[in-house]
């Protein structure tokens, strides 16, 4: 059983555009992890005192400016009302053409004019906090509800009438997910629970504080700084382990080869979570690429160098391993993709705010690859960044996919760090692929689908032109229908696992030169085809 795992690692993800001087950009698919209650990595004290109305106001202007479609704000306002006001089943919006009216237990406790304009945000904004406002001063039961709780059942509720990708992350969450792009103070390890409910270390980062402190993979952490962490959650190892980078910090583990316990002590570093990780499996350099953020692409060319020096010159391909790749930061996918093409276009974006429409291209000039041939591993749970990465390399020639369809994220976002350390991430623009069709709902189809070829020693020419019909389809296709989407994704299902066999194949590819070109060229014809 997989459980859920948590990295102090060093740090790496989002990158703002110029023009977003508050926000960076982000093509993860995520889903809210299980964040620690506390946290002792820099919490803003007043966090917890900014009110409603800065968060709501700064929210309304970022999703009239920003999102990638134009706004309802009278459904956004109405909707964010009832979730804010879902505590106290006694208050009822009332919503005419012309008024909004709070009532509570049939008596009206506040009513305000109705903006005429949906597309206000400022008005609309301003209009919805005036009536948060009149029914907390009217609601014992708002009364007792924690500000942030409010808060975040106002965002959550307005988000989910955006996209299914726009969300709001309240101030434990958004401080996770910043220390999932950028990193920050930590000790560098990657700890788990198991169905014993232990803490056990599965990884540690080479050079990280809990490395030269002499911390191994499989200790038991029993206790932190003096306090026992036997039946605590996970979120709370998370919050004990972060904190100011040079403030110690003691960790007591139980070692399973010896049976002793050891106290460790150490000082946390800047830790950024580790996304790359590279094996050899004989003239083959598998590369495990697990997100993107801010350490990816040198962690990346890290690796790649590491292969070279490992294998020398019997190294024949490289095998890039995205599959249950959630994806993360912009810019790391193109940097990613430019360690393989040399030149020419990569991806392009397009939304309604102006500095949305980029068309983001590669001018190296040489890879770091040079023509190595590439395989890429895909799965369902491959999307955002990953298949940026896998579209373009596709696209243009320089890898065949091997897997299942991938998730079909295609879309960007825009990252809003709002007055109480929470986050707004708003879907900001669509991806394109080189060729230029887009992916979002409808994945990234492999050259070779491993639910079709089951051994690997019977791979061929027809199971590479296997699904040679199915990309020209999947790459002609202009705004697709939902059932259009749903009948394409039948012909390679979107499998969450990751297994050996997936490998398998893309070595038995890349040890055949000939099947590895037809490989190429057809998936190289099939994009410059597109109308």
């Amino acid at each position: 059983m997989e459980v859920p795992q948590f990295p102090f690692l060093r740090s790496m993800l989002p990158r703002a555009a110029a023009s977003l001087v508050a926000a960076c950009l982000v093509v993860s698919c995520a889903t809210a992890p299980d964040t620690p209650s506390s946290q002792a990595d820099g919490r803003s004290p007043a966090a917890g005192d900014v009110g409603i109305e800065r968060v709501v106001l700064q929210a309304y202007r970022a999703i009239g400016d920003r999102h990638l479609y134009e706004p309802n704000f009278r459904n956004l306002s109405v909707e964010a009302y009832r979730g804010f006001a879902s505590s106290d089943s006694t208050l009822v919006l009332e919503a005419s053409d012309s008024s909004l009216t709070v009532k509570r237990d049939g008596k009206e406790i506040v009513s305000r004019p109705a903006p005429s304009d949906t597309a206000d945000g400022r008005a609309w904004g301003s209009v919805l906090t005036e009536l948060m406002a009149g029914s907390i001063d009217a609601s014992p039961a708002l009364q007792q509800i924690d500000r942030q709780v409010l808060i975040r059942q106002a965002m959550t509720a307005t988000t989910k009438q955006l996209d299914r990708n726009s969300r709001y992350a309240d101030p434990d969450e958004a401080r996770d997910n910043r220390f999932q792009r950028d990193g920050g103070g930590g000790v560098g390890i990657t700890v788990e629970r198991t169905d014993e409910k232990k803490i056990l270390i599965r990884a540690v980062q080479e050079g990280s504080p809990a490395a030269k402190a002499g911390v191994q993979i499989g200790d038991q952490i029993l206790a932190i700084d003096g306090e026992s962490m036997i039946d605590r959650p996970l979120s709370d190892v998370v919050a004990k382990l972060r904190g100011s980078v040079g403030a110690p910090v003691t960790m007591t583990v139980l070692r399973a080869s010896t049976g002793a316990e050891l106290a460790l002590p150490m000082k946390r570093g800047r830790i950024v979570p580790t996304t790359v990780v590279y094996e050899r499996r004989g003239d083959v350099a598998l590369i495990h690429l697990t997100g993107f953020n801010t350490a990816t692409t040198d962690n990346l060319r890290a690796a790649l160098d590491k292969a070279k020096a490992d294998i020398g010159k019997d190294l024949i391909g490289i095998i890039i391993d995205m599959r249950s790749n959630r994806g993360g930061l912009l810019d790391q996918a193109q940097s990613v993709s430019e360690a393989f093409i040399a030149d020419g276009t990569i991806f392009s974006t397009n939304g309604r705010h102006p500095d949305s429409k980029r068309t983001y291209r590669s001018a190296n000039g040489r890879a770091a690859t040079g023509q190595l041939p590439i395989v890429v591993l895909m799965n369902g749970g491959s999307a955002s960044a990953a298949e940026i990465v896998a579209a373009a390399l596709q696209d243009r020639g320089r890898a065949v996919v091997i897997g299942t369809t991938s998730y079909g994220k295609g879309t960007v976002q825009t990252v809003v760090r709002l007055a109480n350390e929470g986050e707004l991430i708003l879907t900001w623009s669509r991806l394109q692929a080189p060729s230029g069709y887009t992916w979002n709902e409808l994945g990234v189809l492999p050259n070779i689908c491993t639910s079709k070829v089951g051994d690997a020693n019977k791979l061929g020419v027809a199971s590479v032109d296997s699904n040679h019909n199915s990309l020209m389809r999947w790459h002609a296709l202009r705004n697709p229908t939902p059932q259009e989407v749903a009948d394409l994704r039948k012909i390679c299902p979107p499998g969450e696992t990751a297994p050996e066999a997936d490998v398998d194949l893309a070595v038995r590819l890349l040890r055949d030169r000939a099947l590895y070109a037809h490989a190429v060229q057809s998936a190289t014809n099939q994009a410059a085809a597109r109308p």
